[in-house]
């Protein structure tokens, strides 16, 4: 059951939803079993400000998927973005149509990844720029 009456954005949404397993696992133990939710909202907000995302985007290159980087930030810049309407809207204005992959991370503990698809046909697919001016920094 999520939390009714809880109005605190934190514990809404996608960033949420990829946290909450992590979150769980922390913190159970043998002695005490599985945390209560009160329990893992307290681990998640110690925990939230020394997270961040990596923001990839996959290209298809001949008969393989590449996961290419195209930005990283931490969890606390996400704000207005942990809805998920909010975060489509940033991916399409920010990179226009494509398949999108966030990968989250506690420190340098991956913690969970989750997929986002920005299909709109009307938009440009502006991350091959950017992937492009990445791959002529690299010397790729």
């Amino acid at each position: 059951m999520e939390f009714k009456g809880n109005t605190d954005p934190l514990f809404h949404g996608w960033l949420w939803e990829m946290f909450k397993e992590y979150v769980r696992k922390i913190r159970r133990t043998a002695s005490s079993g599985a945390p209560t939710l009160e329990e893992m909202r307290e681990s998640y907000r110690k925990i939230f400000r020394d997270s961040s995302v990596k923001i990839l985007v996959e290209e298809k290159v001949g008969m393989i998927v590449v996961f290419n980087d195209l930005e990283e930030r931490t969890t606390a810049q996400l704000d207005g973005m942990l809805e998920e309407p909010a975060l489509i809207a940033y991916l399409s204005e920010t990179y226009g149509r494509g398949k999108f992959k966030i990968n989250l991370y506690h420190g340098m503990t991956f913690v969970a990844t989750k997929n986002f698809k920005v299909l709109n046909e009307d938009l440009p697919e502006r991350w091959r720029e950017i992937v492009a001016r990445n791959k002529d920094r690299e010397g790729k």
